[in-house]
């Protein structure tokens, strides 16, 4: 008796999840200073954290932040990786050319922003470079008017 082989099935799914979603109200201020070209965060009274996006609570002190502070718009990549592939709907497709994801330290804050690094080649992007916000023009009130970072 043979053996059987067992059968693979490539099986796509596309996935669509649309939802409306009250982000309250540290992100609607955070996005009310993206439209105006100003990035927003708080800082903590107690260990002086300055986080982007902005929280209500420091997650190292427990503590409930109302202070806001103004950062960037330059900042400093500390690290990064290469996207080959993006998720569209819910499917995996190539993508050409290569993007650069960032996590950059913006000038005055303790957290890091991650976003897409643009107009830079994979082979130039590095630890340490300095970059500065993109902003959309004109912007359109929500997430999308931060749309990443440039080298300097």
């Amino acid at each position: 008796m043979g053996t059987i082989e067992p059968q693979l099935a490539e099986v796509i799914v596309p996935v669509d999840f649309p939802y409306n979603y009250r982000i309250g109200q540290y992100l609607e201020k955070y996005i009310k200073g993206l439209s105006e070209k100003k990035i927003m965060a708080t800082k903590c009274p107690k260990c002086g954290g300055v986080f982007v996006p902005p929280r209500k609570v420091c997650g190292n002190c427990n503590v409930i932040m109302k202070e806001w502070v103004e950062v960037g718009p330059g900042g400093t990549v500390e690290n990064y990786a290469l996207g080959h592939v993006r998720v569209v709907n819910g499917l995996v497709e190539k993508t050409d050319p290569v993007e650069i994801f960032a996590l950059v330290k913006l000038d005055g804050a303790t957290a890091l922003l991650a976003s897409k690094l643009l107009g830079v080649k994979p082979k130039d992007v590095k630890k340490g470079m300095r970059v500065k916000t993109v902003f959309k023009e004109p912007p359109e009130d929500n997430f999308g008017d931060l749309i990443g970072f440039e080298s300097t």
